[in-house]
């Protein structure tokens, strides 16, 4: 027998930002057997992007279809999935050579970046609820100082909805989860919202001071945990003119990065209004809103910080 060993779940995120991505092993059950001349394909197509796979090495790459994002509401979900398959012929020493064939089937997650109603941001005048900032306003970034806010755009979901898509819940940082004073009181924040961390072993690791990772991802550190309370949740999206580090309830957070998965899920409205605040901006046919403000952690690589 084989089994597949690898990610069965994944996020339109990172670098590039369109695509995911990951190299499958596929592992012989008994560990006196060996694995010939495995072969992967696809057993069953996505049907919101399209697949690609080695058919030597396993490695398969997702890309979203932008026409299949463009009519999603600010803030809403689209689930996809895949599954692969591995042929091979498995060698048993003193018994002989049998065919064998396993699946693996792998989720694919789309969701938008945001914070939630009542979160403090530290702007011009001090610390200031993110529900009371217009365009406009000045915001504290860690690398630029002040920069005025371009768009600002929040919604809704009510404990119905988000007991219908559990992916939806906000993750709860607990005050001083990240340190001393990080954050300085609860702060919530979408599942993909990325949370500035650093230490030694993010340099030793990955050769950087910083890096940024999706608050679900650090779910496995103490005091950071999905919230499943049954209170209604607002988020807010902040897009400045770069993507940013902001100082969210004393925490590092990133501003909205309008890489391509994050157009992908705005609504055409959206789309519509950005491209008149932002008319030299590429659309997401383009590279998207410039560069992302830190290294970006993919799944695998937060988990290695735990």
């Amino acid at each position: 027998m084989v089994s597949i060993v690898g990610n069965d779940s994944g996020f339109v995120t990172g670098n590039p930002p369109n695509t995911v991505t990951d190299t499958p092993v596929a592992d012989p059950v008994l560990s006196f057997t060996f694995l010939i001349n495995p072969t992967w394909t696809i057993a069953t197509p996505p049907q919101f992007g399209t697949l690609t796979i080695d058919e030597d090495t396993g490695e398969w790459v997702y890309t979203v279809d932008p026409d299949d994002f463009s009519d999603l509401d600010d803030g809403e979900l689209l689930d996809d999935f895949f599954v692969i398959r591995v042929r091979g012929l498995l060698a048993v020493p003193d018994e002989g050579i049998f065919p064998v064939t396993d699946t693996l089937r792998v989720d694919i997650t789309i969701e938008g970046v945001c914070f939630t109603a009542g979160t403090l941001i530290l702007t011009e005048g001090g610390d200031q609820r993110i529900e009371t900032l217009t365009v406009g306003d000045k915001v504290m970034t860690v690398d630029r100082g002040l920069q005025p806010i371009r768009w600002v755009e929040s919604s809704a979901l009510s404990p119905e909805r988000l007991r219908e898509n559990p992916a939806m819940r906000p993750v709860r940082i607990k005050a001083g989860s990240l340190g001393t004073g990080q954050p300085e009181r609860d702060l919530l924040v979408s599942q993909r919202h990325r949370i500035l961390v650093r230490g030694p072993k993010v340099e030793l690791l990955f050769g950087a001071h910083e890096a940024l990772v999706a608050a679900k991802h650090l779910c496995s550190w103490p005091g950071i945990s999905i919230d499943t309370s049954d209170d209604p949740v607002e988020y807010f999206h902040i897009l400045l003119d770069n993507h940013e580090i902001l100082t969210a309830e004393g925490a590092m957070a990133e501003s909205l990065y309008l890489g391509e998965e994050s157009l992908y899920t705005l609504s055409s409205d959206a789309l519509q209004e950005l491209a008149a605040i932002f008319p030299n901006t590429a659309t997401p046919d383009g590279m998207g809103f410039g560069r992302a403000a830190r290294l970006i952690l993919r799944e695998f690589e937060a988990r290695a910080l735990a």
